[in-house]
């Protein structure tokens, strides 16, 4: 028996049919505004400046919103940001917080900063599309190798689609901030003053999700960097290897490659471990000069390990002084000066352990971390292109350690949220500046203690 295909016009009407329904099936929301606000207290400033002692206060005021119809969903958020006895380079140096842009207060040492976020989605049964300015992050650690969400959000737009019950494609295009000066343009309002102006840094990426059976997922992810062009029609096909493409042009831009297996070990405990490639040459791989620019990361994430609703994570991560950084500066795999994969950047590695879990209502959050890193000079990077060998951590370094633990509950109608905590700080070399290192001449420990508050509000227009 055989059937005639149906019509164009039929098969047009069908799919309009089922977007509608499938419209309808989405719960439709009312414009939401969400006005909050958070205020942070550290009594030795933590690792938000650079001395033994000194209080650090941070306060946030935010205003979001959000609202959904049908496929369509809308979300933002505008928060502006005052710090007092906060240092801003030490930022490069925390994975919990990052600056777009800073600005100083009149005859008065206190700074502020502020972002804005906003993302629009368009979600079907097996195909979505988003576009605005947000954070991506791409990996199962706690930070990611490849793309992570340490550094800021930038503006970008891509879709995610569900190829078959077992494969899935996600591809993105973003612009990010190369904070390098283009002289050619920053007199271009000479008449009326004069703003410096940035050479524009871009992004592409796409990534495989494969998941043949419960027990593993395999990741294949691919990001090219790009200089001085916001679009490049050669990065707007998903599925063609950029690795290719970007030899095709020239072999101009930085592309990278993470490889990440992730083994669902039992219900309650997930195996995982990533492979970054930066730069690899197979006939060199054993020799002791070598062109293996790689990150790597092993890490385990457990839930419900000691007791019901908590959660354990162990995981190590080693960067190579060769990655991120390229041949061509603006290329380099940063944006705002933050490294987008892993948040200490290259040359640097750091075993971190977490646990979480809740005790009458009350979240118990603790984590160590162990972190070093080294330097990343100019010379470095002549002589990775020209494959002298450089010894790792030879030079000078930082390392820190911190041991961590917050208790966190909600009151009044879970509208505001209460933190309490304390760490201690183990800090050597404080200060530290990879690309123009240095010894600061300071080693410190210190007992921070933590208190916060956070409030929220939604108001609602039907």
């Amino acid at each position: 028996m055989s059937f005639a295909p149906l019509p164009i016009k039929t098969v047009r009407q069908l799919f309009i049919f089922s977007v509608g329904i499938f419209g309808v099936l989405l719960a439709d929301s009312p414009l939401t505004f969400h006005p909050q606000f958070k205020s942070h207290t550290y009594s030795s400033g933590s690792i938000h400046h650079f001395t033994n002692s000194g209080l650090t206060t941070i306060h946030v005021f935010g205003l979001g919103a959000s609202k959904s119809e049908g496929p369509f969903s809308i979300s933002g958020i505008f928060n502006f940001t005052t710090a007092k006895n906060f240092d801003a380079h030490s930022t490069f140096f925390n994975p919990e917080l990052n600056i777009e842009m800073k600005r100083s207060y009149l005859e008065d040492d206190d700074i502020w900063f502020e972002t804005s976020d906003l993302k629009i989605d368009y979600q079907l049964p097996t195909i979505s599309a988003s576009f605005g300015k947000y954070s991506q992050s791409w990996g199962q650690g706690h930070s990611s190798l490849i793309l992570s969400n340490n550094s800021p959000s930038f503006p970008q737009g891509g879709f995610s689609w569900l190829i078959s019950n077992s494969l899935k494609l996600e591809y993105f295009l973003g612009s990010l901030s190369s904070q390098m000066v283009d002289s050619s343009s920053n007199n271009l309002y000479n008449n009326m003053g004069r703003r410096e102006t940035y050479y524009a840094r871009s992004i592409a990426g796409h990534r495989f999700i494969w998941e043949p059976n419960s027990s593993f997922t395999f990741n294949a992810i691919e990001t090219v960097i790009f200089g001085d062009r916001s679009i490049d029609i050669h990065y707007l096909l998903p599925f063609v290897p950029f690795w290719s493409m970007q030899h095709y042009i020239g072999d101009i831009d930085n592309v990278q490659m993470c490889g990440e297996i992730i083994w669902h070990m039992k219900t309650n405990w997930d195996i995982y471990g990533s492979l970054f490639v930066d730069e690899w040459r197979p006939e060199w791989t054993f020799d002791a000069k070598n062109r293996n620019w790689f990150g790597y990361q092993l890490g385990g994430l457990g839930n419900n390990i000691f007791r019901p609703n908590d959660r354990l994570r162990i995981e190590y991560t080693w960067t190579d002084h060769r990655i991120y950084r390229h041949d061509f500066p603006i290329n380099d795999a940063y944006s705002y000066g933050y490294s987008l994969g892993f948040w200490a950047g290259p040359h640097a590695e750091e075993y971190y352990l977490s646990y979480q879990l809740d005790i009458k209502s009350v979240n118990i959050s603790t984590y160590l971390s162990n972190v070093k890193r080294g330097e990343l000079t100019d010379q470095m990077v002549l002589d990775q292109y020209n494959d002298v060998i450089y010894e790792r951590f030879s030079g000078k370094t930082e390392s820190r350690f911190i041991a961590s633990i917050m208790g966190e509950k909600r009151i009044i109608n879970e509208n505001i949220k209460i933190k309490i905590g304390v760490e201690w700080i183990d800090w050597n070399n404080p200060g530290f500046n990879p690309t123009t290192p240095s010894y600061t001449g300071t080693n410190l420990s210190k007992l921070s203690f933590y208190f916060g508050i956070s409030a929220q509000n939604n108001i609602e227009f039907n």
